[in-house]
C-alpha cells in the first residue's frame, strides 16, 4: 500500500538529541506512527473545490488512537494549572529506562492539519510547556505542501514551517523536531467505499464518533506489526 515518505527538520538539535542511543526509542516510535498515517480520500468532499479530497478528521483520529495506544497522554495541559482558558497540547509522554525506571525524556506533540495560523499557537504552547519544565523536546507533525492542498486551503505545511521556524530563534528555545508527511507514494484509502455518510467519516458529533473511530481502528488493525 506504500507508506508516507517522512522528511524532518531539526530545530535546536532536536533530531540529533532523539537519534542519541539513549533516546532512540522515542525517535523510532514517532517515525513508525507517522509512516503509516493513511491518506483517506473522499471524492466530491467539496463540490466547489474538486481537488480537496482528503479528510483530515480521519488522519487526526489515526494519530489519536495510535499515540494513546502507545501510552501518550492525550490533550495534556501546556501549563501546570488548569484555568478557564487553559491551553492544551495534543500528546505528551515521559519515557523511562525499562531496566532502572529512570526518567529519560519527556516529549510533546502537536499534529497540525489546520490553518497555518494554528502553527504559531503551537509554538507558543511548546515554549510554555518547556519554560514550566513540563517537556524536554517537542514534535510538530505537518503535511507536505502537496498533501495540504488536498485537505483544505491555507493549511500549515512542512515546506512553509521549515522556512519560518528558524526566524523564531530568539523566542522559541525548545528543541523541536518537525516531521513532514509526503503522500506521493501512498495508495489512497477510499473511505467513500466504506460509507458515503460524511458525518460518520468526519466523526464530529457524539452520534457519529463511535462509528468513525471503529473505521479508523480497523485501518490500524490491518497494519503490519
Amino acid at each position: 500500500m506504500g507508506t508516507m515518505e517522512i522528511r524532518t527538520f531539526s530545530y535546536r538539535f532536536a533530531e540529533e538529541i532523539l537519534q542519541h542511543p539513549r533516546y532512540l526509542c522515542v525517535y523510532e516510535e514517532l517515525l513508525q506512527v507517522c509512516r503509516y498515517c493513511p491518506v483517506p480520500v473522499y471524492e466530491g468532499k467539496s463540490e466547489r473545490q474538486r481537488n480537496k479530497d482528503v479528510l483530515q478528521q480521519i488522519m487526526n483520529t489515526y494519530f489519536k488512537l495510535r499515540f494513546t495506544s502507545l501510552g501518550w497522554e492525550p490533550e495534556p495541559l501546556a501549563t501546570p494549572t488548569e484555568t478557564e482558558d487553559a491551553l492544551r497540547s495534543d500528546f505528551r509522554k515521559t519515557f523511562c529506562d525499562p531496566d532502572t525506571g529512570e526518567v529519560l525524556i519527556t516529549a510533546q506533540i502537536e499534529v497540525e492539519f489546520g490553518n497555518v495560523a494554528s502553527s504559531y499557537r503551537n509554538y507558543f504552547k511548546f515554549q510554555l510547556s518547556y519554560s514550566y519544565t513540563m517537556t524536554d523536546i517537542c514534535v510538530l507533525i505537518v503535511p507536505s505542501q502537496h498533501l495540504s492542498v488536498r485537505i483544505d486551503s491555507g493549511v500549515s505545511n512542512f515546506e512553509k514551517t521549515v522556512r519560518e521556524i528558524p526566524s523564531a530563534k530568539l523566542s522559541i528555545t525548545v528543541p523541536t523536531l518537525v516531521i513532514g508527511l509526503f503522500d506521493e507514494c501512498v495508495t489512497p484509502w477510499n473511505v467513500k467505499a466504506i460509507t458515503t455518510d460524511l458525518a460518520i467519516l468526519k466523526g464530529d458529533t457524539k452520534a457519529t464518533n463511535a462509528r468513525h473511530c471503529e473505521i479508523v481502528q480497523s485501518y490500524i488493525d490491518s497494519l503490519p506489526e
